[in-house]
């Protein structure tokens, strides 16, 4: 991180950085309905789905392009490749990705919170952190953080179906920024998608950060990358900077 300005918010990504999905149940179905399926053949879609989207989206921010709704290629290829992985037939996919993809459009299915993520919040909000949520949502994410006891925590929760624009585009980090009145280098975003997440913040003036808890994106890329929010802490630690 080159700059020099101290950290004053940081904001962050609700699905597979807050809240994670109960894909063991999902693949608990699959499997009763006769194509068997682990939580290891989620991770391998994942990984398959966000190397050919971050391929196709990340040029496209460099050259100061986005382009509108791009979560939709993401499913698109994220369904592709969990169909091949679970051996579903041709004839079958549209069924089963309509299964897959309605799970994953239930906001509740989105309740795993990992037992870091409360205590780093607490720590970063009593450190006098302003902390705020950025999230390609449905419309109900402030209502699902209320439910997973999340929301207290942060001063600034948008949500792209209420305010009409998604991320990557810059407007929707800067709707964040200007609430916090704060300037956008002073500013932390931390996601689990690198062209989405770390791309789209960088366009927008804050420094980008991946959260990859699963291992999905390969060592020796140009970001910082954290396996757990308690990661935080050093990072911050790391650039001796304080709230102020």
């Amino acid at each position: 991180m080159a700059t020099e300005r101290p950290i004053r918010g940081i904001f962050f990504d609700a699905g597979n950085t807050l809240l994670y999905p109960r894909v063991e149940e999902l693949a608990q179905e699959l499997t009763d309905v006769g194509f068997p399926a682990t939580v290891a053949d989620f991770h391998a879609a994942e990984r398959l789905a966000k190397k050919k989207f971050d391929e196709w989206l990340w040029p496209l921010l460099e050259r100061g392009e986005v382009p509108p709704a791009v979560d939709r290629l993401y499913w698109t290829e994220y369904l592709h490749a969990l169909m091949h992985r679970i051996r579903v037939p041709v004839d079958q996919h549209g069924a089963v990705s309509e299964q897959v993809i309605e799970r994953f459009r239930d906001i509740q299915f989105w309740s795993r919170v990992f037992p870091d993520t409360e205590p780093v919040l607490r720590w970063l909000r009593d450190s006098g952190y302003y902390l705020g949520v950025i999230s390609n949502s449905v419309g109900t994410m402030e209502q699902q953080l209320n439910r997973v006891g999340l929301a207290p925590y942060f001063r600034t929760i948008l949500d792209s179906a209420v305010v009409g624009v998604e991320k990557p585009h810059p407007e929707i980090f800067n709707m964040a920024i200007r609430q916090a009145a704060i300037s956008p280098s002073q500013a932390l975003f931390i996601g689990d998608t690198y062209a989405t997440d770390v791309g789209g913040a960088r366009n927008a003036g804050l420094q980008g950060v991946l959260i990859d808890r699963f291992g999905i994106y390969d060592d020796g890329l140009d970001y910082p990358r954290l396996r757990s929010l308690e990661e935080l802490r050093p990072l911050l630690a790391g650039r001796g900077n304080q709230a102020s």
